[in-house]
């Protein structure tokens, strides 16, 4: 993919939107994962979820001092474009430039892995609050019980049936994008192992969740899907 780079340096150096060039670039990128740097990188994991963020990092780094700094933080870290931009989205974005294909890849990854994941802080911290009052914080373990609520098992045989189904290795605690990929694991168990009123409500939850967080702090591109 070294002539997906070139041009993306070529075009910035020739006075073009940084921006527009990179989303151009992830349109082009064939790649569903490479081996970068000793590190393997997983762009669409489960061939379904495109992790937009960790291609654009890579695509970043190979083009490092002709991207502004705080316009590339922001937008690699809080997913939040440049003000230029303030009436487009992240998804609009990949829609128009990078396509339809990456663009139904970036829904699922918004659905599957940021959307399941503000669910998880959502249940654990209405457990928190629950065990608070009933004076068992210290006594019980509220990201398990929130698990447990949501999909019926704890953290360690969902991990255990994460590894058997997948093949998946690791020692340790898991890596971001294990995290990442078992997020979406945990999506896909949720929507096929829940009937369909408990999967739209916790969808919604997830979804109130980040607009809750939104709300108080920087509202992110990222979760923006209109």
């Amino acid at each position: 993919m070294i002539d997906v780079i070139d041009k993306l340096k070529n075009n910035i150096q020739a006075g073009n939107d940084w921006v527009y060039c990179l989303m151009d670039s992830i349109g082009e990128w064939s790649a569903t994962e490479e081996i970068y740097r000793g590190k393997t990188f997983t762009y669409f994991i489960a061939g379904e979820a495109f992790d937009w963020q960790l291609l654009a990092q890579r695509l970043c780094a190979s083009v490092n001092g002709l991207i502004p700094k705080d316009e590339k933080e922001d937008l690699l870290i809080l997913g939040v474009l440049p003000k230029r931009f303030e009436s487009n989205s992240i998804a609009n974005l990949i829609k128009s430039r990078a396509g339809h294909a990456k663009y139904r890849g970036f829904l699922n990854y918004y659905y599957g892995v940021t959307v399941e994941d503000a669910l998880q802080s959502a249940v654990e911290q209405e457990i928190n609050k629950r065990n608070i009052s009933l004076s068992a914080k210290y006594i019980t373990n509220d990201r398990d019980q929130a698990f447990m609520k949501i999909y019926g098992h704890s953290i360690e045989e969902l991990l255990n049936m994460y590894k058997l189904t997948t093949g998946t290795k690791y020692k340790k605690g898991l890596s971001l994008m294990q995290h990442r990929e078992f997020t979406y694991w945990l999506f896909k168990f949720r929507v096929n192992n829940s009937d369909k009123a408990k999967v739209a409500s916790d969808t919604n939850k997830g979804l109130n969740y980040l607009d809750t967080i939104n709300t108080m702090g920087v509202t992110s591109s990222v979760n923006s899907v209109a």
